[in-house]
């Protein structure tokens, strides 16, 4: 592969282009929610960057750099907000079945870190995932998988300001790279923001929210100028969110692995418009599933541009849903 990024190639790629991980998902498209499991077939040096102020999370003080646990099994994105981590204890029972986890004098402890994003207000609001969808979205889990309305996308919906009947059906994305001399990154993204999708060559707005007198993206509102302009109604607290998941084949220490998720950051920063707000959960989780020595800024700087193309394969996979019109 040519070392000149390409977001359309990136998009033809996956997180599963890094060996041994593997992604699942189970779907509730009546209810508009679901999950997806990110299943390291080998434990992931992991680090996380969290960026938004309305979050969802399980274990997720564990990857703090001066914690003892290193590293993680697994990985549950979900729907629901936080009724929906309850999805992690299926993927605990998952790789307990396997007997890996952290080692204790007792027996393993599986360590499965997990988000949530709130998708409540599509479908029924009272669907949320369950042990048993954890359970089923690892048993799932290939190199190959769906994107769009699936797992921890499916009810996911983007550019809220004016609400859904005025914004963009979001969804479940994915996008990697390998650079010619072996290093490889993959993203995974379950796009359910507050803000726009905005394509960061061009500056157009991708998927989010309409004007009220129109259906079509042409019409699109621009959530930031509205925001700026004082056009606040009515915004719901915490009903929104971003979540990435980053994994490569490079050899990362558990620090650096949260330096790596920093630097991803900047992939929101570019693909929504406007991203890390109070009604936001946006966070980035990365593993490390290799030895390939590169510089972590390195690695950084190509994450954040693998999660900024499956953020955009996120919305445009997706599909109308429950009234909410796809790109």
């Amino acid at each position: 592969m040519t070392e000149r990024w390409n977001i359309d190639r990136a998009r033809e790629l996956s997180i599963t282009l890094v060996d041994g991980v593997r992604v699942g998902h189970s779907t509730d498209v009546d209810g508009a929610t679901g999950c997806t499991a990110v299943v390291c077939d080998r434990d992931a040096v992991a680090g996380i960057d969290v960026r938004g102020g309305a979050t969802a999370s399980r274990e997720i003080e564990l990857l703090d750099p001066c914690g003892l646990v290193e590293t993680v099994q697994g990985v549950m994105l979900s729907g629901g907000s936080a009724m929906g981590l309850g999805c992690c204890q299926g993927a605990v029972e998952y790789f307990l079945n396997l007997k890996r986890g952290f080692v204790t004098e007792q027996g393993v402890v599986p360590i499965v870190v997990g988000a949530g994003l709130y998708d409540l207000g599509l479908g029924d609001g009272g669907a949320y995932p369950t042990k048993a969808d954890g359970l089923a979205a690892c048993e799932s889990a290939g190199v190959d998988f769906e994107r769009g309305n699936v797992g921890a996308g499916t009810g996911a919906v983007v550019g809220k300001i004016h609400g859904h009947e005025n914004a963009t059906k979001g969804g479940l994305g994915s996008a990697g790279w390998e650079t010619d001399d072996g290093l490889k990154v993959g993203a995974i993204a379950a796009v359910n923001a507050f803000g726009d999708v905005v394509d960061s060559g061009s500056g157009k707005i991708v998927a989010g929210a309409r004007k009220d007198d129109g259906t079509a993206l042409d019409t699109a509102l621009d959530t930031a100028a509205a925001m700026i302009a004082g056009d606040l109604r009515p915004i719901r607290f915490g009903s929104n969110t971003t979540l990435c998941v980053v994994a490569t084949n490079a050899k990362l220490t558990k620090a650096e692995a949260t330096v790596v998720a920093r630097i991803a950051q900047a992939g929101i920063g570019r693909a929504v418009s406007p991203c890390y707000t109070q009604y936001d959960g946006d966070m980035v989780f990365v593993l490390s599933m290799g030895d390939v020595e590169c510089d972590v800024n390195r690695v950084g700087v190509l994450a954040s541009r693998v999660v900024e193309a499956a953020i955009l394969d996120g919305v445009l996979c997706a599909e109308s849903l429950h009234g909410v019109q796809s790109v």
